[in-house]
């Protein structure tokens, strides 16, 4: 395309571009992108800003512990358990709750778990609906310095394609 192409073309791609981030596509690729690296955390174990901040190891994995080996499933020993991942749960059921939801200004991640935030940010959590304990933080969603460049890369991309179609 040459100089005049494009410049004949412009209104009509400004208006791509208007539409574009005015639109859904833009808060799919913010809410996918979101998602998809919240949910690394649950494969890293831990939450990546800048960079990959572990979570405390869990008793479980510990031959120490009296909770080694525990399935929160059953109550008894499970040798799988004693390497599962951390908030893997025996049903990866945390991590696959995570959603988005438009709204006004963007984009809404959440899990609708009742037990999401308390992994998220420590709280006071029951055994068995029993004893209490503080949980510690083992924070899956926040801010992000590499998912804000993975979308400002993606939504680019995105930009480049409408004004080079």
């Amino acid at each position: 395309m040459n100089i005049q192409e494009f410049a004949r073309l412009f209104p009509q791609k400004m208006k791509e571009l208007k539409d574009f981030v005015e639109g859904d596509d833009i808060k799919d690729i913010l809410g996918v992108e979101a998602t998809n690296h919240y949910k690394e955390s649950f494969d890293n174990e831990g939450f990546t800003d800048e960079q990959l901040v572990k979570w405390d190891d869990v008793e479980r994995r510990d031959e120490q512990s009296a909770w080694y080996g525990h399935s929160g499933q059953t109550g008894k020993f499970s040798q799988a358990r004693t390497t599962a991942k951390i908030l893997s749960g025996e049903t990866g059921e945390l991590a696959n709750s995570l959603s988005y939801k438009h709204t006004d200004r963007g984009v809404r991640v959440t899990s609708p778990t009742a037990y999401g935030h308390v992994h998220q940010f420590g709280k006071l959590a029951k055994i068995y609906g029993k004893k209490s304990f503080q949980m510690p933080a083992r924070p899956f969603m926040g801010k992000s310095v590499l998912l804000k460049t993975n979308i400002e890369s993606k939504i680019k991309r995105e930009i480049i394609k409408i004004m080079t179609k």
